[in-house]
């Protein structure tokens, strides 16, 4: 399965503008690949070399064809990468990640996005196969410090208070401490920065806090950081056509009533013959959800479902589409909400498993520097 960084990062643009920086995208892209990672190489200006990589005219729209979902990688001077992403830089939630590498492959630099984005953990895999010094100025990064923005991100939380999450920061940047609740099984080292409490209301005597919660609080508290994280599956079964308001207007009033919101769907999925369901499209890409379908086959490899209906199963070869696709989805989740009818579209939710866990950053670079090991010996 892909880490939350792998899914983030999309494809890796690598572009170049000399001779020296075209041979180092050629054999970066190399590396990188044989890593498992998307690539993609471009070169700008007239300089020779680089004849497998594409040209690019107008810098403006190659940055503009993937901002906000690709990674972009300059290797030439930061100040090339700084004037060709000013237009469309708005602020780091929405940002792609943007890195800097020199010519001769001996640093690189995140330069925009580090945490949210996840260039810095770019950088860090990119340091771990190459060789290549990370360049790093983030100062939660320089100092060695928890950093909940990034923290939220590996995790696949949804921050309740970006202005809170900053306070945060700067408060362990200053070295005090906040106290820390979550809801869930605790992985890896927490930490010394945080307080851990056993108990939510005890975060009261420690505030300001980080509660991690399944769901919102009836009463929120003052000073307290509340993370979400998205562990609902939804599946789906729905006739053609069907619109992306009715969609939305079914999921959100199913989740509604156990207290789930639409931003803790971590995947919504369907049998294969609705892959191209636009009304499902919209909804997904509306609210940036990982759309899966799954063949009949495939479907049919779950065990049990709560009802099964003969006139499904001669249409789709599969007696219930939504229960088995969120189960299938939600990796073998416990069953919330059984099917149920409406009109037009049938919907199933799984609560799927999940633990938080501390140090994934790292976790990612060992695993993506143990696969070039790997590809070096076979």
């Amino acid at each position: 399965m892909k880490s939350a960084w792998e899914n983030k990062c999309g494809t890796i643009r690598v572009i170049s503008f000399t001779s020296e920086g075209h041979r180092r995208n050629d054999l970066l892209r190399e590396t990188l690949e044989k890593a498992g990672l998307s690539c993609a190489g471009y070169r700008k200006g007239t300089a020779p070399g680089g004849s497998m990589l594409c040209e690019v005219t107008s810098m403006y729209d190659w940055v503009g064809e993937g901002w906000g979902k690709d990674t972009y990688l300059f290797i030439g001077a930061a100040g090339i990468a700084v004037r060709s992403i000013a237009p469309l830089v708005k602020d780091k939630f929405t940002d792609s990640p943007v890195l800097v590498m020199d010519e001769k492959g001996g640093y690189i630099i995140p330069l925009l996005s580090s945490h949210l984005g996840g260039a810095g953990e770019t950088a860090r895999i990119i340091s771990a196969l190459t060789g290549a010094v990370p360049v790093v100025t983030t100062a939660t990064d320089l100092n060695r410090k928890f950093a909940v923005d990034l923290f939220a991100k590996e995790n696949g939380m949804q921050i309740s208070d970006r202005t809170l999450a900053k306070e945060i920061s700067a408060r362990i940047l200053q070295g005090g401490t906040v106290g820390f609740y979550s809801d869930f099984p605790v992985k890896g080292n927490v930490p010394e920065e945080l307080l851990v409490k056993e108990e939510y209301e005890e975060l009261r005597e420690a505030v300001p806090g980080i509660a991690v919660l399944e769901k919102k609080p009836e009463e929120a508290m003052p000073n307290v950081l509340y993370l979400y994280p998205k562990i609902v599956s939804v599946g789906i079964g729905c006739r053609r056509g069907v619109k992306k308001e009715k969609i939305e207007q079914k999921i959100r009033s199913v989740l509604e009533r156990g207290g789930w919101e639409i931003d803790q769907i971590g995947v919504i999925a369907s049998i294969d013959r609705k892959a191209d369901e636009e009304g499902i499209l919209e909804f997904a890409s509306k609210y940036r959800i990982p759309f899966r379908t799954y063949t009949a086959g495939e479907l049919n490899t779950v065990e049990q479902v709560t009802s099964s209906s003969d006139f499904v199963k001669n249409i789709t070869g599969t007696d219930n589409v939504c229960e088995r696709a969120a189960l299938l989805a939600g990796r073998s989740g416990e069953l919330i909400y059984k099917k149920e009818k409406f009109e037009d579209l049938t919907l199933a939710v799984v609560r799927m498993h999940y633990e938080v866990t501390f140090g994934r950053t790292e976790h990612t670079a060992c695993r993506v520097q143990d696969q070039e090991r790997k590809g070096e010996k076979s």
